[in-house]
């Protein structure tokens, strides 16, 4: 059992890190080649290593499997730069909502369908395959029903003009209106290394924040997640059929919080106020899990800590895409997606050296990320309405 468990964490970690590497890379790309492309073939690619995983029978070809999966599996990331395409700014969160809700459904139907293949001969070849097959699918409704947007296509005016910024305030208008169409010209000589010198010139200093808050939250919920099986089983001696009905109760209610985000939204009307609210629900929730008694008043407190964090996952999409719009929503989800793997890094570790001290460690520092995240967003509040009176007078 130690042996599997290392082995998984092994190949979490070889995932987390091909993911933070290839991000940001494949959502610039995407945005200077379509995402309607990028998707496509990074469905085929995903599509590709699960095949290559259903062939494994030993250790090494499982690691290789991983390979392709850890550096092209970045669907949800890519749909999620096609949807900023086609829906307008007002409705993306509601948007995002329901996208997450479908996926939530995937998570609901796939553990108990994949559980039930696995203990057929041979059902990890044959779960791996019809993986595989299913990528393929997607890839293939997505060439014949889903039509390329080319409206903001834009990424490579981004990547030329965001490199030459600073010069444009110096040039005189001769020279501005060629670096305004040297894009065009220059389109087909795009080249990868220009892609990645392309990331110098990203606004740090107006992202910090909501890749700090992605990475903080990141940690939390993966952290709680790694541990949750364990602490069910450790803290109420919950049996393996109970440990995938909460698991299944909690992608319900993240599922059903999806289909009301566009309602709740709309009733805030600002996401870092609902950021900031739904933080500090997250955080008595898993304040509520250390101490909780039975099983009985945990599926209680499971359903707002679901609820929080769907909202929460939400916000911080929406907001990088708010705060970035300088630059093309590929490379922003990818760098926020860089971010979500570097806490998919971190959190197998950390669960399992808290878990050493106490079965409820996790728990607290779960709570404890969300809560630095609620204060972070308390002082950004504060700053940000300080500059808008600052502003009126």
């Amino acid at each position: 059992m130690e042996e599997a468990t290392a082995i998984r964490q092994t190949c979490g970690s070889l995932y987390g890190s091909l993911q933070f590497i290839s991000g940001p890379v494949l959502g610039k790309w995407s945005d200077v080649s379509g995402h309607r492309h990028a998707l496509i073939l990074c469905l085929i690619l995903s599509a590709f290593g699960y095949f290559l995983l259903g062939f494994s029978y030993s250790l090494v070809f499982v690691f290789l499997a991983r390979i392709p999966i850890g550096i092209f599996k970045h669907s949800r990331t890519i749909t999620k730069a096609y949807i900023t395409d086609i829906v307008p700014k007002d409705h993306q969160s509601a948007t995002f909502g329901r996208f997450n809700a479908v996926c939530s459904i995937g998570f609901i139907l796939g553990p108990p369908v994949g559980g039930h293949i696995a203990e057929l001969p041979g059902g990890f070849q044959l779960a791996a395959m019809l993986a595989g097959g299913i990528f393929l699918l997607n890839a293939g409704m997505l060439w014949f029903c889903v039509p390329e947007v080319n409206s903001k296509l834009k990424s490579v005016a981004s990547l030329e003009v965001t490199a030459t910024q600073s010069k444009l305030d110096n040039n005189n208008e001769e020279t501005t209106k060629s670096l305004e169409l040297q894009p065009k010209v220059r389109r087909v000589a795009f080249s990868p290394s220009k892609l990645l010198y392309s990331f110098k010139y990203i606004d740090w200093r107006n992202l910090w924040d909501i890749f700090l808050i992605r990475l903080t939250l990141g940690i939390g919920t993966l952290l709680y997640k790694n541990h949750y099986a364990l602490f069910l089983k450790a803290r109420f001696s919950a049996s393996p059929s109970t440990v995938g009905y909460m698991m299944s109760y909690s992608a319900i209610a993240s599922a059903c919080t999806g289909f009301v985000i566009g309602n709740i939204a709309d009733w805030y009307k600002d996401d870092r106020k609902l950021l900031l609210h739904s933080t500090f629900m997250m955080f008595i929730s898993f304040t509520s899990t250390v101490f909780v008694p039975d099983l009985f008043w945990l599926l209680i407190i499971v359903t707002p800590l679901a609820f929080s964090t769907a909202i929460s996952r939400i916000c911080v999409t929406s907001l990088t895409i708010q705060k970035g719009h300088r630059h093309d929503s590929g490379v922003l989800l990818g760098l926020g997606q860089s971010f979500t793997a570097m806490g998919r890094i971190i959190s197998p570790t950390l669960a399992s050296l808290s878990s050493e001290i106490s079965v409820v460690a996790p728990n607290v520092i779960s709570a404890a990320c969300s809560f630095i995240v609620f204060i972070l967003m308390v002082i950004l509040s504060r700053k940000k309405q300080v500059e808008v009176n600052e502003k009126i007078k």
